[in-house]
C-alpha cells in the first residue's frame, strides 16, 4: 500500500511537469513507444498496430507490464513489480533503456489503470501521449482514442487518428 501511495504521488508529479511539446506530424515522426499489460484483452490488435507502424517505416519500442514476476510472457521486453522500488526508483535494465530514449509518440493500451503502468507511462519522454478513452485517466494523455465501432479494429482507429495529426506550421503553396 505504501508503494502504491508513493508511486501515485510521483506519477502525478511527473504528469504536472509534462507540458505538451510542439507535436510533430505523423509523416515526419520516427519513434513510437508502446506500453501495455500482459492482461491486455486483445494482443492480436496490438500486434496489428505494431505491424502497421513498422509497415509505415516507423521504429517501435514496446514495454510490457507482467503482473506475475515469475512468469515471462513473451520475447518482448517487460517489467514487473520488482523492477520499481518502494521509492519509485527504476531497477530493471530493460525498463531503464526504454525510458532513456526520446519518442515522438507514446501509446498506452492499458484499461486496467494499474498504478505501475501509469507511472512508467508518465516517465516516457515523448512529444505526444496517446491512450484509450478513459475519464479517470484523461490527464495522462494528449490524445485519447475511442474504438466503439465493433467493425473497426483498434489498430485501424489508432493509425487513422495518428495520420490526422499534422504540423501547425504554415506551408506555402
Amino acid at each position: 500500500m505504501l508503494k502504491k501511495t508513493i508511486v501515485n504521488y510521483k506519477t502525478k508529479k511527473n504528469l504536472k511537469k509534462h507540458h505538451s511539446q510542439e507535436t510533430m506530424d505523423f509523416r515526419t515522426s520516427n519513434r513510437f513507444a508502446i506500453v501495455y499489460s500482459d492482461q491486455f484483452e486483445n494482443e492480436e490488435k496490438l500486434k496489428e498496430i505494431i505491424k502497421d507502424l513498422k509497415g509505415l517505416g516507423k521504429e517501435v519500442s514496446v514495454m510490457v507490464y507482467c503482473h506475475q514476476p515469475k512468469k515471462k510472457i513473451s520475447e518482448l521486453p517487460f517489467f514487473t513489480n520488482l523492477d520499481i522500488t518502494y521509492g519509485a526508483d527504476i531497477k530493471g535494465e530493460d525498463l531503464k533503456t526504454f525510458l532513456s530514449q526520446q519518442y515522438d509518440f507514446a501509446l498506452c493500451f492499458d484499461q486496467s489503470g494499474h498504478f505501475l503502468i501509469d507511472y512508467v507511462f508518465s516517465l516516457i519522454n515523448s512529444k505526444c501521449r496517446v491512450g484509450i478513452t478513459s475519464d479517470e485517466r484523461s490527464h495522462h494523455y494528449d490524445l485519447m482514442i475511442n474504438s466503439s465501432d465493433d467493425k473497426a479494429s483498434l489498430s485501424s482507429e489508432v493509425i487513422r487518428y495518428l495520420k490526422m495529426i499534422q504540423s501547425n506550421e504554415y506551408q506555402p503553396i
